[in-house]
């Protein structure tokens, strides 16, 4: 086991630090625990250290002390925050010990926001992948860690996985939420980075217009019109991904509903185990699709969320 609280990890190779790679390559740098060293993030723990064993990643664990108090520690806030910060470490090392065997780990505990200090860290290590856990039931937890986890997907340039279920094993498959946009290709890609594409499912969700009366529902043409033109844009969709050419191509998937409510549905009857949507950053999750469901995608789903961000064109 290696474990430092100090050391640099290894970065991506120049012209690879934007995020996961495209299918077959391995991760282009390591994955960032967050964590709260709290039980809520236990889960996400364990599936950080599956991720790094799996891809052969390096694995950074990373707390960020809140000033005045940190919610984690269980005990009043020492007047000197390097001996929290010593307290805190410790933690982290005990939560690791015997779990990484075989991994390159570094610890490192910083204070702070929490959320623009893990953006941080995660641009100075150029990180793959950012993993925390969600917050719930418990108010001034949610309030904290919750924030942080909304902020990270708004403006993090690193995908953001947050981690709902225990980690037994590998994922097996995901839902990809699509609504044919770039964003959503780029999602696409950081699911080929986890999982064969024979493994992902592409779903869409339409809506399909009111009838000529008030409220009423269009008639069965024009829903199997609607249908079939989604079903056509996913085939156009999943052509022009550059990472699917010559390879197995993902299910592809379309309902007519509002997204908020038929994304979860298809989740849960499939028991995916992850699910992936694309994000254009301040703008919220991409599309019309996606950009009323963000906050159902992150706090309904019934499995972990991948929150991928396009990358700017800069």
């Amino acid at each position: 086991m290696q474990i430092s609280s100090d050391s640099s990890l290894a970065t991506a190779p120049a012209g690879q630090d934007r995020g996961m790679p495209a299918s077959g390559q391995a991760l282009p740098g390591p994955i960032l625990l967050a964590t709260d060293l709290s039980a809520r993030c236990d889960r996400a723990l364990d599936r950080a250290i599956l991720l790094a064993r799996q891809f052969d990643a390096p694995l950074l664990a990373v707390h960020v002390l809140s000033p005045p108090h940190s919610l984690s520690l269980g005990a009043p806030v020492p007047a000197d925050f390097e001996q929290l910060a010593q307290q805190a470490e410790a933690r982290l090392l005990r939560d690791l010990h015997g779990q990484v065997d075989g991994i390159r780990v570094a610890v490192r505990v910083y204070t702070g926001e929490p959320a623009a200090r893990l953006r941080q860290v995660a641009e100075e290590e150029k990180c793959a992948l950012i993993v925390t856990g969600v917050a719930r039931d418990e108010t001034l937890g949610r309030m904290l860690l919750g924030t942080t986890v909304e902020r990270l997907v708004r403006e993090t340039a690193r995908p953001v996985l947050v981690v709902k279920r225990r980690a037994r094993a590998p994922y097996q498959d995901a839902v990809v939420a699509t609504d044919f946009s770039p964003a959503s290709r780029w999602a696409l890609r950081a699911a080929l980075a986890l999982l064969p594409p024979e493994a992902l499912t592409l779903f869409h969700a339409f809506e399909l217009p009111r009838g000529p009366l008030r409220d009423s529902s269009p008639d069965t043409q024009t829903a199997k019109g609607f249908q079939r033109i989604a079903e056509e844009s996913a085939v156009d969709f999943i052509n022009a991904t550059p990472a699917l050419h010559d390879k197995p191509q993902p299910r592809c998937q379309v309902a007519a509903g509002r997204a908020e409510r038929v994304v979860i549905d298809y989740v849960r009857q499939a028991q995916a185990s992850l699910l992936v949507a694309g994000t254009h950053g301040a703008s919220g999750l991409t599309g019309a699709v996606l950009g009323s469901v963000a906050e159902a995608l992150l706090e309904r789903a019934p499995c972990d969320v991948l929150v991928v961000r396009q990358p700017s064109s800069g």
